[in-house]
């Protein structure tokens, strides 16, 4: 069997993912912590390493369709404040078929679009159903099967972490290390209770779970103010009147 090359993948000029960063910037970014944190796991446990990295890097390709109406590249105007809850999830949840058809059009492997495939497995779209104050929560679920293999669990937890702390950051709600604990406990035991993470060994999400505390703590922890940082904002201030 052939031993596919991802690297090409990961290269800035690759025109796929050239598109990808000008269409969709925040979802863009959004992917490449992805990418980073699945890399820093990937060793850990292993795995293949640019499999982890192309994954994560384009999991939300498909978001390039519709930019506008994922809340990373909003700017002012939120769509979904004028669309029903059911037409918002239908919108939402077609990212990941998305992304399945635009990486087939590629030629990519077809290992890789299985793991991409499986990184909502059939979890629910929490926000829309919850404002739908709907009681049938299969209305609001992902098409996708649950993550199949440790690869694809990977790519759902830390894809579902990253969201949420730079949501929460945008809050002020990470500077706290329990927060950032708290943020990787709940999304695995979230999706542990939705049965998404079945096929995952307990091993693993040790990893996970240690991965993340770190990369979260370096990413979010509060910076102390020294005199000298604040003389020097003052001296920038004076030079701007």
């Amino acid at each position: 069997m052939k031993e596919i090359d991802f690297k090409k993948f990961l290269e800035p000029d690759f025109p796929l993912l050239e598109a990808f960063r000008e269409l969709a910037p925040g979802s863009y970014k959004h992917s490449q912590n992805v990418a980073n944190m699945c890399e820093l796991i990937a060793v850990d446990l292993g795995l293949d390493v640019n499999l982890m990295k192309v994954a994560g890097l384009y999991h939300d390709i498909g978001k390039m369709y519709n930019p506008k109406i994922f809340s990373e590249n909003q700017e002012d105007e939120n769509p979904h404040d004028k669309l029903d809850p059911q037409m918002s999830y239908q919108v939402i949840s077609r990212h990941v078929g998305d992304s399945v058809l635009i990486l087939f059009n590629h030629d990519f492997p077809t290992n890789l679009i299985k793991i991409i495939s499986q990184h909502h497995g059939n979890s629910i779209v929490r926000y829309f159903f919850d404002k739908s104050k709907s009681n049938i929560e299969d209305n609001y679920r992902y098409k996708g099967k649950q993550p199949e293999s440790d690869e694809a669990a990977i790519l759902m937890i830390v894809d579902s972490v990253e969201a949420t702390a730079r949501s929460l950051s945008s809050n002020g709600k990470m500077d706290e290390p329990n927060n950032r604990k708290n943020l990787v406990d709940n999304t695995i035991n979230r999706l542990t209770d939705d049965d998404q993470l079945d096929n995952i060994k307990m091993g693993v999400l040790k990893v996970i779970r240690k991965v993340l505390y770190k990369e979260l703590d370096s990413m979010y922890h509060k910076r102390v103010s020294y005199p000298d940082d604040d003389e020097t904002i003052g001296e920038e201030k004076k030079k701007k009147k």
